[in-house]
């Protein structure tokens, strides 16, 4: 039994509409994303990405292939679908805190272990994020300097994982990442709200990520941003079914933890946020089905708040297939970003007026 009629519309739509769905998997000769998801497996994950290895110290310019037309297109597509994307990235992050190695990670950097330092951590991200999509790609800009800075937290990082437990960020703990930044985007489109025909503007914003990734030290061997948009999506997907979904299946103690502590971080952003609800359309986007059942086990155990949200959260996203839709939930998530980066009102009353306010650069703590 569906939700909804929403939900029978949105469900029907997104089956039969997917550009991933559309092309067989792997149709491109001599191209395997099964094969490239488990090279990066088992040979991303032996491979460092810090000042330890030389190819990070050599990616610390921009790349042969970087096109600052082709980069500015892809910033242009992330305001075009700025509602869309920031709500893949939330459930992104959700996703990737699944992953053991990362979840370690973060565990040991001590920066999301409660509702403040989850806040202080995303936030930090996300306006990050914001820069890379707004600035200029030049030596000495904005956007130069935040890339710098999260590149040199990302070593710090490495290095005091080593120390304490024996472990390196590897090729791997990068694509993961990357993947929750652009992975659901791209390999979940529609499930986001996005009705993107032009493939150009998909090419663009991929490259966006590819270049992110190389100056972050991610190699082109486990790059997950391919010059095909199709080979990326193929990609994309695999890691979302193969890597991530069995993780999330397991329901660890830690993830749920660590999730807890993201929402209401970040219900100071959007208080619409709710764990429960937003785990299960993450599930439901990867295993792409949202018709659901009264049999379902996991749906019977929302209570009837989420059961509310879900159905409100799938409402919206049937539909941003309507331009009208599309403009007034990007122009509420722009209000939201300004009022985080300059006014954050809701932070005020949960964590007061002098910790809402933070430098996003400088020592990883």
């Amino acid at each position: 039994m569906c939700v909804g009629k929403s939900c029978c519309e949105f469900c029907a739509n997104s089956t039969n509409n997917n550009s991933y769905e559309k092309i067989p998997i792997n149709h491109i000769k001599g191209f395997s994303a099964k094969k490239f998801v488990e090279n990066l497996l088992k040979n991303g994950s032996e491979i460092y990405c810090d000042d330890s290895v030389p190819s990070f110290n050599n990616q610390n310019d921009l790349p042969p292939f970087y096109d600052e037309n082709m980069y500015k297109r892809g910033q242009a597509f992330f305001h075009k679908h700025i509602f869309s994307i920031c709500f893949g990235n939330f459930l992104g992050l959700l996703a990737d805190l699944s992953i053991q190695s990362s979840l370690s990670l973060l565990i040991l950097t001590g920066m999301s272990g409660s509702d403040y330092k989850a806040y202080k951590r995303y936030i930090s991200t996300m306006l990050h994020m914001l820069i890379w999509y707004e600035d200029d790609f030049r030596p000495g800009s904005k956007l130069w300097i935040s890339i710098r800075d999260v590149r040199n937290k990302h070593n710090t990082a490495s290095k005091r994982a080593k120390l304490v437990i024996k472990y390196r960020i590897n090729q791997k703990d990068m694509i993961m990442a990357q993947w929750g930044f652009m992975g659901l985007v791209v390999a979940r489109s529609e499930y986001l709200g996005i009705h993107e025909p032009d493939e150009y503007s998909w090419k663009c914003f991929i490259h966006l990520w590819r270049v992110i990734g190389y100056i972050l030290g991610v190699t082109d061997e486990f790059n997950i941003c391919r010059e095909s948009v199709q080979e990326t999506r193929e990609i994309c997907d695999e890691i979302g079914k193969n890597v991530i979904r069995p993780e999330i299946a397991k329901r660890h103690i830690r993830h749920w933890e660590m999730c807890t502590y993201l929402v209401n971080g970040l219900n100071v952003l959007n208080p619409f946020l709710e764990l429960h609800s937003s785990i299960f359309y993450l599930e439901a986007a990867l295993n792409t089905n949202f018709y659901l059942s009264d049999k379902n086990e996991n749906y019977r155990k929302l209570d009837a708040v989420a059961k509310r949200r879900l159905r409100i959260m799938i409402f919206f996203i049937e539909k941003m297939r309507y331009q009208w839709m599309r403009i007034c939930l990007n122009y509420l998530q722009m209000i939201s970003l300004w009022l985080v980066k300059r006014f954050p009102i809701a932070g005020y009353f949960k964590f007061g007026i002098a910790k809402s306010h933070f430098n996003i650069m400088g020592k990883h703590e």
